[in-house]
């Protein structure tokens, strides 16, 4: 080995010519790539070691090795055989025998990558555990392969990414450098056209691992918006939908799912695009807002200021703009709620005639003009809005209701998400930091950039919230008020322009807000594009407004710190000598201030207390998405709430607390199936 190392690394080039010809070469050796993580520490992404199998029969052509070939080689042949299903017995022993025979020192016996228990399997096969535990002497040769493998299957599918013949999209690819890490170098010798195997005992260069992403994604989050797009979906036969939950006040994206018309799920719907941040349209009435705000700003608009929008029917420098019903005389408030075209482009006359510049000035302090700079890069990431110079007559108007631009929806979520965030525009992040070994090595959060100041005043922010909290209470969205904790957002439809100008009979349509109303946490935003079966008049309230309000329902029950304190009675068995109950984490109160104890932070998830002679023990229980959970020691009520949530059918039995379910928490499950719970 000292002298391959020689003829390698100090003799020079004239050497090196010569070790090439004997197929020893310097290669270079990959680095393990970073594992990708959710916002709670749950497993994305990881490299699993895989192995091709391999074998040196060279080792089997002295005795005693001779003998144990010939006497095992066919039971190994048929094992192989059985093992692949892809070669007969007689096919795999003639492979091994040509090989020995022509003294080849290695074989590559099948490509298929196998799994850590398939290669124990393996090593059992006769002739092998013939000289089970040396290596050298049974030939076998294990070619590691890292494979990239998803816990969660397709969730976030093209958001978090994949490594696929030399492509790579989404994190894996915005991030590639981060993860992929430092190559060594070591001593390769070639067995075979493909195969290069590293020679033993030689001096390298140890590869630096790749750093850990840590994302923001809330896993149990991202499987609500991607069950809601797939209802949707399946109602109205959308081309794609997307939907996107931001954290109002950090700018995280809590879920980000995009679902296509696919033929390859049984679903017909699976991620195949990132249309949040590659797909432009013409946003529709969404962008009603925006350019109310630069008129409030501009020209100081009150809510009760009326203005005669006229018919359903209007002409603005020789091309019509309608509405979906005449409105007469209305308030500035309810031109914003009916979501009036007509209206919106009067006030804009009247407000930006003749100094287009200006409010094509606020669009760009909104952030609406120039790419937003998300984590993962897009080449269509810049807005579409022509420079004033370029302007024709009447474009300012059309598209001050969202027509004749081009926006992802991930630009327009991020101006809502100012509007819930009190003014302060913050942008997006789905990457909070890199790691290696548990320390920090990028701190994402430190280059995100935030607004020192908000977009507009609060005066005009003020009028905005009431507005978009009237288009849900008596406006376009009245399909979706009476949630307990209060929905503000706006409806957008757009008409999608035909190949060869002109318009077609397809609508892109758009809900976007956040909730709860007066206290936002979370901005959401869902679109569909092409929806089959709803209206012009009504398609985003229709189409995309409920699937806003599954979401924001579903979120609503799982996040515990957003849900009002109940009031009332204590669970049933607070008067045992010995308590022992499972808590939804905002019944604390009522427990620990009549019994006097301490109270626990669970941070959000349900509690297992235990009470013994005033000893209080109290701990955290965590229910992964897609999995049954755990309810045993819950009330009828909790048990209830927590297993409905995730689409379980619910049969109980007895009263008091649960105290089995046929259910196994933590397995997987099909929606609608049933658990019955038996209490006592």
């Amino acid at each position: 080995m000292f002298f391959l190392f020689k003829i390698i690394f100090i003799q020079g080039e004239e050497y090196r010519k010569e070790a090439a010809n004997t197929y020893i070469k310097e290669r270079s050796i990959v680095a393990t790539r970073g594992n990708i993580y959710s916002s709670d520490g749950s497993l994305l992404v990881t490299s699993l070691p895989k192995y091709k199998l391999g074998i040196d029969p060279t080792v089997y052509n002295r005795e005693p090795g001779s003998t144990i070939y010939n006497k095992n080689i066919d039971a190994l042949a048929a094992a192989l055989s059985d093992f692949y299903k892809d070669k007969s017995p007689e096919e795999y022993k003639n492979k091994i025998d040509l090989a020995r025979k022509n003294k080849k020192k290695y074989l590559l016996i099948n490509n298929r990558l196998l799994d850590f228990q398939e290669r124990k399997r393996i090593l059992k096969f006769p002739l092998f555990r013939e000289r089970k535990g040396d290596a050298t002497k049974t030939g076998v040769v294990f070619d590691k392969v890292n494979v990239r493998y998803a816990p969660f299957g397709q969730m976030a599918y093209r958001t978090i990414g994949y490594l696929k013949d030399k492509k790579a999209v989404g994190l894996e690819a915005a991030f590639d450098k981060e993860l992929r890490g430092i190559a060594g170098v070591g001593l390769f010798e070639k067995m075979d056209k493909n195969t290069w195997r590293p020679i033993e005992n030689n001096e390298e260069t140890v590869p630096t691992p790749g750093y850990d992403l840590h994302t923001t994604i809330d896993i149990n989050i991202q499987d609500i918006v991607e069950t809601a797009l797939k209802n949707g979906l399946t109602n109205f036969k959308g081309n794609y939908a997307v939907g996107i939950v931001m954290e109002t006040a950090t700018g995280e994206i809590k879920a980000l799912s995009n679902m296509s018309k696919s033929t390859l799920s049984a679903s017909g719907y699976m991620e195949t695009q990132n249309h949040a941040i590659d797909t432009r349209n013409d946003p529709g009435s969404v962008f009603k807002l925006p350019s109310m705000m630069a008129m409030m700003e501009e020209d100081g608009l009150e809510l009760n200021e009326m203005i005669n929008v006229g018919g359903d029917r209007c002409m603005f420098f020789g091309r019509w703009m309608s509405d979906s019903h005449a409105m007469g005389t209305a308030s500035v408030e309810k031109i914003i709620e009916s979501s009036s075209n007509i209206g919106t482009m009067k006030l804009m006359q009247r407000t930006f005639g003749g100094k287009g510049a200006k409010y094509y000035d606020y669009l760009k302090k909104f952030h609406l003009i120039d790419p937003i700079g998300f984590q993962i890069k897009s080449a269509n990431e810049k807005p579409v809005f022509i420079h004033p110079s370029k302007w024709h007559g009447g474009y300012m108007l059309w598209a001050a209701v969202g027509y004749s631009t081009s926006y992802t929806p991930l630009s327009i979520i991020s101006f809502y998400n100012a509007i819930a965030n009190k003014g302060y525009w913050v942008q997006p992040l789905i990457v909070k930091y890199a790691k290696r070994g548990g320390e920090i090595m990028i701190d994402y959060t430190k280059s995100q950039q935030r607004d020192s100041s908000p977009l507009c005043s609060s005066k005009t922010l003020g009028k905005l919230q009431t507005m978009l909290e009237g288009v849900v209470t008596q406006g376009t969205a009245t399909n979706i008020k009476g949630s307990v904790y209060g929905i503000a957002g706006k409806s957008g439809t757009a008409q999608k322009v035909a190949a060869g100008g002109g318009y077609t009979n397809k609508y892109y349509v758009t809900f976007v807000g956040y909730f709860p109303a007066k206290n936002p946490k979370y901005t959401v935003l869902v679109t569909m594009d092409s929806p089959e079966g709803g209206t012009k008049e009504t398609n985003s309230r229709q189409v995309t407004a409920p699937v806003f309000k599954e979401i924001s329902d579903n979120i609503y029950a799982q996040d515990m710190k957003l849900q009002k304190k109940l009031s009332g009675i204590l669970p049933d068995s607070v008067n045992n000598n010995k308590l022992s109950h499972t808590l939804h984490p905002v019944d604390q109160d009522i427990l620990y201030s009549s019994l006097g104890l301490p109270k626990f932070d669970s941070d959000g998830k349900w509690v297992k207390f235990s009470l013994d002679k005033k000893m209080a023990i109290n701990q955290a229980i965590s229910n992964p998405a897609k999995t049954v959970p755990a309810v045993i020691g819950m009330n009828l009520r909790d048990a209830i709430f927590a297993l409905e949530n995730r689409g379980l059918k619910v049969r109980a039995h007895g009263k008091g607390v649960v105290i089995s379910q046929t259910l196994v928490a933590g397995s997987p499950y099909q929606k609608g199936a049933q658990i019955d719970l038996q209490l006592n």
